[in-house]
């Protein structure tokens, strides 16, 4: 099964307690990447996510490259994801 290492940074890291974590998911989208996150850590689904999107202020760092809050975004396994806030 795929796997993507998921990294939280200020805001985030500070609401969920945990700098990263590595989640396992059936299809590669950053939606599924997030359901798959809140599922391990109930405290970032609540205060992070609005259904399957991040909620307003916070972004999605795709391998230190992409910005984006775009739940369809494709993925790769061994991908890097870090959530942060967007200010």
């Amino acid at each position: 099964m795929p796997s993507v290492r998921v990294e939280f940074f200020g805001v985030p890291r500070h609401q969920v307690g945990v700098t990263a974590l590595d989640v396992e998911v059936q299809s590669l989208t950053l939606a599924d990447v997030l359901l798959a996150t809140a599922a391990k850590l109930p405290d970032f689904g609540n205060r992070c996510l609005d259904g399957s999107r991040l909620k307003p202020g916070l972004l999605a760092n795709i391998n230190g490259r992409n910005f984006t809050t775009d739940p369809a975004t494709p993925l790769c396994d061994q991908d890097a994801v870090l959530i942060l806030s967007s200010d």
